[in-house]
């Protein structure tokens, strides 16, 4: 019989190295919170924006995939970090754009194409965001990530390993962002 791995004090410990970041980088530069929501999940986001040519992603979301079709009732749970830097930018009267593209990681307890069983996941990333800033402290983001990674399942006969199908395939479902600037 295969040893069951609890993912709940490692996704504890991933949030509390988390929210540390964070507090080291609030007191350093602006911070940007709001709603993440794409056809892949919804969830709460954090930005700390270090300049105007690089920022840090920080996002905690409820993986929804097979719910909208109604095959599961349950969303798995996913934590992902990005670093952003900027390609190009211009303004528009009101507003400012910026096109970011970077590199993250992301961690999850979630279930994947192919398999009826939740399971722990973890990816390298690479995303691609056009930001909308306006000048009354909102901020617009339209992008998507690609997530390269594994996923590892608890069987009877031990640990299941294979690709994150889902991370792929899933590259081109966009995320809409909608933050408020502090």
């Amino acid at each position: 019989m295969g040893k069951q791995i609890d993912v709940k004090p490692k996704l504890l410990i991933l949030s509390m190295l988390l929210l540390s970041a964070l507090h080291t980088q609030a007191s350093a530069g602006g911070l940007t919170a709001g709603l993440l929501n794409s056809s892949k999940g919804f969830g709460l986001s954090i930005d700390y924006v270090a300049s105007d040519i690089i920022y840090n992603s920080y996002n905690v979301y409820a993986d929804i995939y097979g719910m909208i079709s109604g095959r599961y009732s349950t969303p798995g749970i996913k934590a992902y970090y990005l670093h952003y830097n900027r390609l190009a930018s211009f303004s528009y009267k009101e507003a400012s754009c910026g096109l970011f593209l970077g590199p993250g990681a992301s961690i999850g307890y979630v279930r994947d194409m192919g398999s009826e069983d939740f399971g722990t996941m973890l990816s390298a990333d690479i995303a691609l965001s056009l930001r909308v800033s306006f000048k009354r402290n909102i901020d617009l983001e339209f992008g998507t990530v690609a997530e390269l990674g594994f996923h590892a399942i608890n069987t009877a006969n031990g640990v299941q390993m294979g690709i994150y199908n889902n991370g792929l395939l899933q590259a081109l479902q966009p995320t809409l962002k909608i933050m408020a600037r502090f």
